[in-house]
């Protein structure tokens, strides 16, 4: 298992020199911390997620957003049960995002699996830009907030959603 910070502090769950000066210095977020600790935890009773690499990991208000690589997300999103170990040990929504992701895929899997049918820029007269998307409406009682979905998108990428939905 790859983690942002040293495998040996992931284990342990204490921070050696190196880690805590990046923590410090904003190399790391305390998201990464959380992450690599408890993702190493499961990666001792799990062989799958012990061939993960995890490139980063965003703690916002109770939730993980976790940079991965597109192919530990595959195998993540294929398999119910590992979601379901992950999930339960971050007692709280963890979202799967692949490591240097275009906006676009970035917004794709953000609202996994919800099925984005547009997706536009909207330049606005001051200079800015929405990003306006069209979704189905999702009636699942754990879907994400729509604030939260744009307090993400937000936070990580500095993109301002607009979302539109689309009734079936």
């Amino acid at each position: 298992m790859k983690t942002p910070i040293c495998s040996f502090d992931a284990k342990t769950g204490i921070l050696c020199t190196k880690c805590e000066s990046k923590l410090k210095s904003g190399h790391l977020t305390p998201g990464d911390i959380e992450a690599s600790m408890k993702l190493t935890k499961l990666a001792e009773e799990n062989n799958t997620i012990d061939k993960f690499t995890l490139n980063g990991a965003y703690k916002i208000d109770q939730d993980l957003v976790m940079v991965l690589p597109s192919s530990d997300i595959s195998i993540i999103r294929s398999d119910e049960n590992l979601m379901k170990k992950i999930q339960k040990e971050f007692n709280n929504h963890v979202w799967f995002i692949e490591n240097g992701a275009t906006e676009k895929r970035f917004i794709e899997n953000l609202l996994y699996p919800t099925k984005i049918y547009s997706l536009n820029l909207i330049w606005l007269p001051d200079g800015n830009k929405l990003t306006k998307i069209v979704i189905s409406e999702n009636k699942s009682k754990n879907k994400p907030s729509e604030e939260k979905l744009k307090k993400i998108a937000h936070k990580l990428k500095d993109i301002e959603l607009l979302i539109d939905y689309i009734k079936k």
